[in-house]
């Protein structure tokens, strides 16, 4: 009988004890989130877009829906969400990067590699900017929508290209009637739809590197087309 009721009462302590750490303490409970900060992402908005919240069981977090509400912001690219025990959430994110600008009208975008819009900006980002493309509609976090998409992508390509070579060319990039138009100094280039931009850009470099020894500094070339490419002079 009285082993009994030592067992009874080690039972009650025992209770008592795992009681006081589930509801009194943070044992288990989220105490602390680390993340790879960024000037585009706050602990409060990791918080809202990733549901997690301070104090929150541990075990009863689902890591799926954790990630794929904090992949709805605009910024986070990719990320992995792990535990470490007692207390911990890890956030190992990547972000999106501004790559470029797009302008039509009064509204100007901020754009990554992949043409996913990042933010609408009340002035122009560093880098380069598209101008005269049409946008129908856009939304932060998703693709944005216009009608002539493989030519937007071409033109990245090209913004690569550019990045790539020792040209100072002007920051603006104008779209006119399927036209890619880039000017360097007082040369104008035409780069059409930007379909074999490769090819086209190194056609490009062929004749402005020849104009170049020559003192020619300006003019139009025209490699908008999958044949010969063409140099004019202005006034002609």
């Amino acid at each position: 009988m009285k082993k009994v009721f030592i067992f009874l009462i080690l039972i009650l302590v025992l209770g008592g004890s795992a009681y006081f750490v589930i509801n009194e303490t943070q044992w288990l409970r989220v105490v602390d989130i680390k993340f790879n900060a960024n000037e585009a992402l706050n602990i409060y908005d990791l918080q809202r877009y990733s549901g997690v919240k301070y104090g929150e069981w541990m075990f009863k977090i689902n890591i799926e829906s954790v990630e794929k509400g904090l992949m709805e912001h605009p910024y986070v690219k990719a990320v992995e969400v792990t535990r470490t025990y007692p207390s911990t959430l890890n956030f190992n994110i990547t972000y999106r990067e501004h790559y470029m600008n797009i302008k039509y009208s009064d509204i100007i975008l901020s754009l990554d590699d992949s043409l996913m819009v990042l933010k609408v900006l009340d002035q122009e980002n560093e880098g380069y900017t598209v101008e005269g493309m049409e946008f129908t509609s856009f939304a932060t976090g998703k693709q944005i929508d216009v009608n002539e998409l493989y030519i937007l992508e071409n033109i990245v390509k090209l913004i690569d290209l550019l990045n790539q070579s020792e040209y100072n060319a002007n920051k603006t990039i104008q779209y006119e009637q399927s036209d890619i138009i880039v000017k360097i100094g007082d040369i104008k280039v035409h780069f059409g739809d930007g379909e074999h931009i490769e090819e086209r850009f190194n056609q490009f470099v062929n004749i402005y590197e020849s104009l170049t020894n020559e003192g020619v500094t300006s003019g139009v070339i025209d490699v908008s087309s999958d044949g010969l490419p063409v140099f004019r002079p202005f006034g002609k």
